[in-house]
This record gives C-alpha cells, sequence and structure tokens, in this order.
C-alpha cells in the first residue's frame, strides 16, 4: 500500500537499483524515455507457491494503481498563480510518461496490473536457475482513453554465467481520431564472472584481480512511430548519457559493460555505449521527420556501494 516500483517485468522492482543493475544506464525502454510507467500509488497482493519439486515454483503479483499519465494530458493552458503546468492540452503521439500522485491528476482512473513468475528448473537438476515472466498493466490514461501493455521476460543464472531479457508492448488510445500511439521495447543482456579463471603467464596477483571482473554485453531498442521534440532532454545524468539518439522513435543500443567487484554489494562499474538509431519517424508536436540522428558512442563510470 503506497507508492511502489512498477511490479511489471523485472526491471523496476528487482534491477533498477544502481548497485544491482550491472550497467551503469538502464536498458532503452526503461532508461530515458521508458514506455511502462516506473513507479505508482496503489496497493498489491503477493504470493507464491510450490508445483513441483524444489525449486518449481511461481509467484503472483497483482496491483491496482493511479496508473499512467503522459506530459501533455496534464496541461490545462492555466496561467500563475495555479500549480498546474501552463503547456498546451494536447496530447500529442510519443508523449513521455509523468510521475504519479495520489489525486489522479495525471491519470484520471485507475489500473490494474498482473505479473506471473515460474521457476521451471528443479534444484538438483544442476541446469542452473531460469525465471520465466509474463505481465499485463492496463487503465484509462485520460478519462475513457485506454493503456494496455504487456510483456514477457526471462532470467537465468549458472555458476558465473548470468542472462536476462525482456519484451514489452504497449498501446495507448488517443483522442480526436488520431492513431494509437504503440510503442515497443526489448533488451537482452548476459554476463560472465571471471571468478576461478587463473592464467598461468600472470601472477598471482594479477589474477586475484581478474577474478574480480565481470564482463557484460547488452543488446536493446524501441519503436515508435513519433517523438515530442520539446521533450528531448541532452544533458547527462545519473543512468543517462545524454545523447539524443535515446529519443529516437526507432532506437538501438549496444552496451559493453566490465565491472569490478569489490564485494556483493560494493562495485566499480564501467560502460561503453554505441547508440545505433534506425531511419524513421517524426515529431509530432512539430510534424517534421526526424532525419537523421548521430551514432553517438559514450563512456560512463560509476562506483556503486548498495545497502
Amino acid at each position: 500500500l503506497g507508492i511502489f516500483d512498477q511490479p511489471f517485468g523485472d526491471w523496476y522492482e528487482d534491477q533498477s537499483p544502481f548497485w544491482v543493475n550491472r550497467f551503469v544506464t538502464a536498458p532503452l525502454p526503461y532508461g530515458a524515455n521508458p514506455i511502462i510507467p516506473p513507479t505508482d500509488v496503489g496497493v498489491q497482493l503477493r504470493g507464491g507457491f510450490q508445483w513441483g519439486a524444489m525449486g518449481q515454483v511461481a509467484d503472483y503479483t497483482v496491483w491496482t494503481a493511479n496508473g499512467p499519465g503522459f506530459t501533455q494530458s496534464t496541461c490545462t493552458d492555466n496561467t500563475p498563480p495555479s500549480p498546474l503546468p501552463t503547456c498546451p492540452s494536447v496530447a500529442l503521439v510519443g508523449d513521455t510518461l509523468t510521475s504519479p500522485n495520489n489525486i489522479h491528476l495525471n491519470s484520471h482512473t485507475p489500473a490494474f496490473g498482473t505479473r506471473l513468475r515460474i521457476y521451471p528448473l528443479p534444484v538438483d537438476s544442476n541446469l542452473g536457475r531460469l525465471e520465466l515472466g509474463a505481465s499485463t498493466y492496463n487503465g484509462k490514461w485520460l478519462n475513457g482513453l485506454w493503456f494496455n501493455s504487456w510483456g514477457v521476460d526471462f532470467n537465468y543464472f549458472k555458476a558465473n554465467l548470468q542472462a536476462r531479457g525482456e519484451w514489452l508492448q504497449t498501446y495507448r488510445q488517443m483522442p480526436n481520431g488520431t492513431g494509437a500511439d504503440n510503442r515497443q521495447g526489448w533488451y537482452v543482456q548476459m554476463g560472465y564472472f571471471l571468478t576461478g579463471l587463473r592464467l598461468p603467464f600472470l601472477p598471482s596477483t594479477a589474477n586475484e584481480l581478474i577474478n574480480k571482473l565481470e564482463p557484460l554485453v547488452r543488446y536493446a531498442g524501441v519503436n515508435q512511430r513519433a517523438i515530442v521534440q520539446s521533450e528531448i532532454l541532452t544533458t547527462p545524468s545519473i543512468g543517462s548519457t545524454g545523447s539524443p539518439a535515446i529519443f529516437a522513435p526507432h532506437a538501438r543500443e549496444v552496451a559493453l559493460g566490465l565491472d569490478y567487484w569489490f564485494a556483493p554489494s560494493v562495485v566499480w562499474q564501467n560502460e561503453f555505449d554505441f547508440e545505433l538509431p534506425r531511419a524513421g519517424g517524426f515529431y509530432s508536436d512539430t510534424g517534421q521527420p526526424v532525419g537523421a540522428t548521430p551514432n553517438d558512442h559514450a563512456f560512463v563510470s560509476q562506483f556503486a556501494v548498495g545497502f
């Protein structure tokens, strides 16, 4: 009960803390211009059960909350001293999501969500641990206009290997006969701890340093038909490089990471991003085509301590 990380998929709730996320940045569907609300205000019900051998379990989460809101849908042409935004109240394809509140200003009606996760591999199979999940989140973002979303995800680890990925899709009904604002996103990533690796030509001190490294790779993408040019933020911030390419309607990103683990919750993270946006799409606030978007490269590094 209260404000919580969105239980949709695995990212917001389980992976978004910077000392848990293996990378410095979030994958594109959950990054600077997310396609699912990061947090919400509401109530949840959770449970789990064993359905087979030891380790073959499932868990579920159902929730209701204030629901999604978008920037243009909360603007009302107000003038000071009104605390409400003063931008035109025109809903645009590609609007960014707004933060939740407890008065339905942003969302107008509640939303409902469900997530089911199943773990099919028994512990004694020695095949590692596999999680398969499915989520849905639905509500009306502006009076009678629907916002629907669904996604599937996986998480696998065995010994030093860990991998995860997700596919998600949203449908937003638009007013005044405008075509639907549909968005898709995905990412897949893999990492491998070098613990136990011994290179005979290196001294023991160097091998000890190598054993604390975790190389990583991630591929992520987003598809949507338009974005709002005035909402593109190019100022670097925590978890964001500030590249305009991550806002592209058909953004693509390859991220290479190298983490150095001082302790299980103390890590030095390093990441190199290759932005590879595809062509297509338009700016919904100007009607102009997006045109060429730079294939930016960025290096980011941070020191993270968990608690």
